[in-house]
């Protein structure tokens, strides 16, 4: 938005929250450092944020872009998702398709009622939700050793479903990413959600924006730009590798 309408009083939570985290006001510098995991220094690993070279297409720290709902892909703060054929078992009970999400859903005391409620309070990296510190979703490896293990606590698995999504003993047709049979989101599980998916929202179809410090991508693509799908035909395709290792340069896949 190029604009914004001062509302006396907020109708939706998000419209408190966009006083402070967009454009309306004068956004802070954000150069992502790293936390404490109770045995040492992590790096952040949100190479998203802090480095705008091509192929990388950076987040946006304004969230009213990030969230508006022309963009082409975004989690539903402001407005109902458009993905509207992702599969009802993908989503863990209580949460669907239809559903509108808080920014308290994911941004909140992973510790409450202990150390008090709120999303200014969490002991956890960004603020998050999820009983891992960090939370191995958000954080990203470029030195080949493999990535996180995920944990069905992480903060993505409040809504979408672990056994989908990380061990695959759901249905492959759980989710649309998969090649016939073969749950392609369980065979990328050894890597962090955010390396393929931005949290907030994307220019791209499905959150994807790829971690160019993981993922290389192919010449004269971006980190968008490197998966394509083709509604009319069901076909997508990624022109990428892993850690510098081809990873499907070129591979189609179809459900």
């Amino acid at each position: 938005p190029g604009t914004f309408t001062f509302m006396p009083i907020a109708d939706r939570e998000y419209q408190t929250c966009f006083k402070c985290h967009s454009s309306f006001t004068t956004l802070p510098t954000y150069s992502p450092d790293g936390y404490q995991d109770g045995t040492g220094y992590v790096a952040n690993g949100l190479f998203k944020l802090d480095n705008s070279t091509l192929p990388q297409v950076p987040d946006s720290r304004d969230l009213a872009k990030e969230f508006n709902s022309y963009q082409v892909s975004f989690h539903p703060v402001t407005a109902l998702g458009r993905n509207r054929n992702i599969p009802d078992a993908s989503f863990v009970a209580g949460w669907s398709r239809d559903s509108m999400v808080y920014c308290s859903d994911c941004h909140q005391n992973a510790i409450a009622p202990t150390n008090g409620k709120g999303p200014h309070g969490s002991p956890l990296l960004h603020l998050l939700d999820g009983s891992l510190v960090g939370s191995a979703e958000y954080i990203t490896k470029s030195d080949g050793t493999g990535g996180p293990t995920h944990n069905i606590g992480e903060l993505c698995f409040k809504c979408h479903q672990y056994n989908t999504y990380v061990s695959g003993s759901n249905s492959p047709t759980t989710t649309n990413f998969r090649d016939i049979n073969n749950n392609l989101h369980m065979q990328h599980e050894f890597s962090s959600c955010y390396t393929c998916h931005d949290s907030h929202g994307s220019e791209q179809d499905h959150l994807i924006n790829f971690d160019t410090s993981v993922v290389t991508v192919d010449t004269g693509l971006t980190s968008q730009s490197a998966w394509q799908f083709d509604a009319a035909t069901g076909v997508g395709t990624c022109a990428i590798a892993c850690h510098s290792v081809p990873h499907g340069l070129g591979k189609s896949y179809s459900p």
